[in-house]
């Protein structure tokens, strides 16, 4: 027994109408709608994507590699979440291209689990790298605005290493390959992260 969807989302380029026509037709009355050709100037579509539209890992891992980040263990479930694992960029890449070579085996019982890198804190570890520009449309992410202007930023003196909460941000990079997932939820505290 299959879920049967109805209707029309319409598909759009967003660079062809305003904010004040976007909230009026879309926003405001919660419909939904696939913007287009926001991200055709992003410098993580030229950097991390290949010519031939697969993920550029090899960028990734030799400019970011020495990065630490959290990976989700697709396989192993851990109270309501996946189980996390904390590893090198680089080792993440190593991980997926073994994968690859052997395509479909992760499930196969070889031991190897697919893994899915998640809420990496890229634009806070590189801010001198402008991978995206936040789309107009939702510039409006009060939880990063509110971050931005914390006080934790603005007088580096009293940024304190234990208070990552307080200094964060969440503007995150999520990764993995073909079979890696994330339980389905909402944005924290209901913002555009």
């Amino acid at each position: 027994m299959g879920i049967e969807i109805g209707g029309h989302i319409e598909k759009l380029n967003g660079k062809e109408f305003t904010y004040g026509e976007f909230v009026d037709k879309y926003l405001a009355k919660n419909q939904p709608v696939v913007l287009t050709g926001l991200m055709d100037d992003w410098l993580a579509c030229k950097d991390w994507v290949t010519d031939d539209g697969k993920p550029d890992l090899q960028f990734v891992s030799t400019n970011f590699g020495k990065s630490r980040v959290q990976v989700a263990d697709c396989n192993n479930k851990e109270f309501t979440d996946q189980k996390r694992v904390e590893m090198s960029v680089s080792e993440f890449v190593e991980h997926w291209l073994e994968g690859s070579v052997r395509e479909g085996s992760d499930r196969e019982g070889n031991g190897k689990s697919v893994l899915y890198l998640k809420d990496w804190h890229f634009v806070k570890e590189y801010p001198e790298y402008i991978a995206y520009r936040t789309p107009l449309f939702f510039c409006d992410d009060w939880l990063n605005l509110y971050l931005d202007h914390h006080r934790l930023h603005k007088d580096p003196d009293t940024y304190q290493e234990n208070n990552d909460i307080s200094c964060s941000d969440y503007r995150f990079v999520y990764m993995g390959k073909k079979g890696s997932w994330t339980p389905l939820h909402a944005d924290v505290f209901r913002s555009y992260s």
